[in-house]
């Protein structure tokens, strides 16, 4: 039976969680072992982080019954409430709050939302108060949250955490603790959703080890957005916006680096990828789905450098996708035991 267990590592001078998968039996070939980046949009902690946290682990618990190991990372792990989105999803809502019963909802939702310590989470006890005030109960109790925040030195938020950085320490302990995975030492780096764009990075940069295979999951693999036209161009700021505050990218330069089907510079002769889409990742929602979703830049550049580029449709949307994901992990996990017991890689045969 599968287990999950936790191991903690330090990168420059912060605590990191490893979620490790294993199979639970010490039985059965070495093999490969996985390292797997989550995404949430790039965020943790807080109640969305622990939602992100439990979803994820499907993931991970799926891979170990396959029979293969898998090491879980969430990073860059940023806080929604160290961002703008906060103060923008304030905005939006604040008409809302004018519908009565809609007024005491929303407070509630955005006390949960920017609770970054208990103190924080104490403001709750303002909202029944505060809720007499009618329309002007969000922005001001959004305020006074903030001004808390300001005076425990939690807000402003700190610089955001270097992915890459975390990414290469999840490998590092995943090849110096083979006897804990039962690996023999190959490794396998998968990547979904925000992390397939940590994860494909780190597999395209010239320092990372060559990987057995790279699985990316619902990806997201570019970020620029100064050459955008038409209605795009009006959304540019907003997704500035986020990419600044989350990643800490902040002009062109920046987000063009950031974007794995650009950075696609060296040669990966023979190297499999798989690269996992749903059937309609965020239900068709345009020009959205296209932006953060489309998946030909990147291949047709992998392909252009040689690697085993194999396309997979994998569930009805990029949430959905967990309940069908079995249908990938299973035969990949088979691949892999087989090769390990002929000494040879994965065959590479689409899926």
């Amino acid at each position: 039976m599968a287990k999950r267990e936790f191991r903690t590592i330090s990168v420059d001078g912060r605590d990191v969680q490893l979620r490790v998968f294993t199979p639970g039996t010490e039985d059965g070939p070495q093999k490969p072992a996985v390292v797997m980046v989550c995404g949430l949009m790039w965020l943790g902690g807080g109640l969305l982080g622990q939602v992100g946290l439990v979803f994820n682990d499907v993931f991970g618990y799926a891979f170990a019954r396959g029979g293969v190991p898998c090491v879980q990372i969430h990073t860059p792990s940023r806080h929604i409430a160290h961002t703008r989105i906060q103060e923008l999803q304030a905005l939006l809502l604040w008409p809302l709050s004018c519908i009565p019963l809609l007024n005491l909802p929303l407070l509630l939702a955005d006390v949960v939302m920017l609770s970054i310590t208990p103190i924080d989470v104490c403001m709750l006890v303002l909202v029944p108060v505060l809720s007499l005030l009618g329309p002007l109960a969000l922005p001001v109790l959004h305020l006074v949250v903030r001004g808390g925040q300001w005076l425990q030195g939690t807000f402003p938020a700190p610089q955001p955490a270097s992915h890459q950085k975390e990414v290469a320490a999840a490998v590092a302990w995943a090849k110096s603790n083979q006897e804990l995975l039962g690996s023999d030492g190959r490794l396998v780096l998968c990547g979904y959703s925000s992390g397939g764009q940590c994860a494909s990075l780190f597999a395209l940069s010239p320092t990372a080890p060559r990987f057995h295979a790279v699985v990316l999951i619902s990806g997201i693999y570019g970020l620029q957005t100064d050459e955008w036209t038409g209605i795009r161009r009006w959304l540019a700021p907003c997704f500035n916006l986020l990419y600044k505050d989350i990643l800490g990218v902040s002009d062109k330069e920046a987000r063009r680096l950031q974007s794995p089907e650009v950075m696609v510079q060296m040669s990966h002769e023979g190297q499999a990828w798989y690269v996992l889409s749903a059937k309609r990742e965020i239900m068709g929602l345009q020009p959205f789905e296209d932006i953060f979703f489309n998946v030909n830049p990147l291949c047709t550049a992998l392909k252009a450098k040689g690697a085993c580029v194999h396309r997979v449709q994998c569930g009805l949307n990029h949430w959905l996708l967990v309940m069908n994901i079995n249908d990938f992990i299973r035969p990949f996990c088979a691949g892999l035991l087989m090769s390990s017991q002929v000494g040879g890689s994965i065959s590479g045969s689409r899926l």
